[in-house]
């Protein structure tokens, strides 16, 4: 009966963050650039004489790091709540055998 609990614990909790990391990737993947991205003057800046630009930059989502960080993150949270309802369901058997 234990071992089908932590099963179950295990695996709610892979749903969980699976689950999680889809609406983070979503939600990232989402959101458009920042009107203001890095520039500091939020005026208008003179420009130079219209020339033909030479280089397109464009910088819209998240940089790939980004997503490898928040999976890292979920990862390390699942294994502490894993860990955290073993010691709960042993300190219950524990006390249970007590009284």
């Amino acid at each position: 009966m234990t071992a089908i609990r932590r099963l179950i614990t295990t695996v709610l909790a892979t749903v969980g963050t699976v689950a999680g990391l889809l609406v983070t990737a979503a939600l990232a993947a989402a959101t458009p650039a920042p009107v203001n991205d890095g520039n500091a003057f939020t005026a208008s800046v003179p420009q130079g004489p219209a020339t033909t630009p030479t280089t397109t930059i464009v910088n819209s989502g998240s940089p790939w790091w980004t997503f490898v960080l928040v999976a890292a993150a979920a990862v390390a949270v699942t294994l502490l709540v894993i860990r955290a309802v073993s010691r709960m369901h042993r300190h219950a058997a524990t006390a249970q055998l007590a009284h």
